[in-house]
């Protein structure tokens, strides 16, 4: 049986082509500010932060991720007309993120707010710009989307840092699905994800989809953060997965200590040749492969496990019902 979980999985390469085909709105070239935010919620809001880490290192001005639910509640984020507010909602839906969008406009008198969005969402009288990403999800946990608007991002910082895209496109042609996930971990049920800098999101991400697709109870953790004290956590019943970079070298402090207290360590770094995915002329991009690789995983997990990842337990009477007056 094909998941439409995996199915978008696989698609994915072929909707970013797409995407990289399809021009960005013209007046996003115009845009003068002095700092951006970026505002989602759940998926969305690991988009933000993997692109509060991207705009940072490219573009070299002020970038800060915000949860949309802190951004409508705590009114003190935005301090200038000339900054800008850009929300991530895929199907522009969400109770929070379109009151963050409302916010931007009438309160903070933003200089422009961005709306980043699935195709056929309701239009926002509040967004100054729209930019559409990929079609509607149509499996409760999303991958394509989140990816889809990753790769918008990226077309944008092509305005400040030229030459990105065409550097992404290099390194696309030699991205390959599927992942082939060589091992599952041992302890599912008590699995710990760490990442260090953009990689950090990442993990969070991960856990997020290992618990909608698998109903795991995943903790994640920055690497730097864990090391400071979670680490007592580890045990020899314990599996961790680490997504690193081999250019940071804080992952060999990590090994060491979860080979001292006999947990599994699964280390799934930026240079890692025996995927076949993850071999590049540039490692540039392969914190994407080490997100696709997580969603990968994901897929793996709910297999073994024999759950749906396409449910999100709405098929389940006790979760649909306790649901019904969450008002997300």
């Amino acid at each position: 049986m094909a998941f439409l979980y995996e199915t978008n999985i696989l698609n994915q390469p072929n909707e970013w082509k797409r995407i990289l085909d399809t021009p960005l709105p013209s007046r996003l070239s115009t845009l003068d500010f002095r700092c951006i935010y970026f505002v989602g919620i759940g998926t969305s809001f690991w988009a933000a932060k993997i692109v509060e880490f991207l705009w940072r290192e490219y573009v070299r001005t002020n970038a800060i991720a915000v949860q949309s639910y802190d951004f409508v509640n705590s009114r003190y984020f935005v301090s200038s007309a000339d900054d800008i507010v850009v929300i991530f909602s895929h199907r522009g839906t969400k109770a929070y993120s379109r009151r963050a969008l409302e916010i931007a406009k009438e309160h903070y008198d933003a200089a422009a707010t961005v709306l980043i969005t699935g195709l056929q969402s309701p239009i926002s009288p509040y967004a100054d710009i729209r930019v559409e990403t990929c079609p509607q999800e149509n499996c409760g946990a999303f991958t394509i989307s989140l990816t889809s608007a990753i790769v918008r991002i990226l077309q944008w910082i092509d305005m400040y840092s030229e030459g990105l895209i065409e550097r992404f496109k290099i390194w696309l042609q030699l991205f390959k699905l599927p992942i082939n996930i060589e091992r599952l971990p041992k302890f599912p049920g008590k699995l710990i994800l760490v990442g260090d800098l953009i990689r950090e999101p990442i993990a969070h991400e991960i856990a997020l989809k290992i618990s909608e697709t698998s109903y795991l109870p995943v903790r994640s953790y920055g690497l730097e953060q864990f090391l400071h004290g979670p680490r007592v956590t580890l045990n020899n019943e314990s599996s961790l997965i680490a997504f690193t970079s081999k250019s940071q070298n804080r992952q060999n402090t990590l090994m060491k200590y979860a080979n001292a207290v006999g947990a599994e360590l699964i280390e799934v770094n930026d240079e890692m040749q025996q995927q076949q995915s993850l071999i590049s002329s540039s490692y540039e991009f392969n914190w994407l492969a080490q997100l696709v690789w997580g969603q990968q995983l994901a897929l793996e997990l709910a297999k073994k496990l024999g759950t749906n990842p396409d449910t999100v337990r709405k098929n389940e009477n006790i979760y649909a019902d306790a649901s019904k007056d969450m008002h997300l």
